[in-house]
């Protein structure tokens, strides 16, 4: 992540793009995993209310849905 930035729309964005190059099922787990931490850090700061579930978490967690589902087609299209 460029210059370490703390701020939630920086994280997120890295996050966007760390789900976007996810190429196997493990790299997706992972990126659930930091999914998963960057809500409990959110929580740890008090900052962590319905607007940021619905507005960020929920998002990323339906990209990684989305990213899965593609990783599924792909390998259904090589057998």
């Amino acid at each position: 992540m460029e210059n370490r930035s703390t701020h939630y729309g920086d994280v997120t964005k890295w996050i966007e793009k760390v789900i976007d190059s996810c190429e196997t099922y493990q790299q997706l787990i992972t990126a659930k995993n930091l999914v998963s931490n960057f809500r409990k850090r959110l929580s740890s700061d008090n900052l962590y209310h319905s607007k940021y579930h619905y507005s960020v978490i929920i998002p990323l967690d339906n990209r990684i849905s989305y990213k899965r589902d593609n990783l599924r087609m792909i390998r259904l299209t090589n057998q």
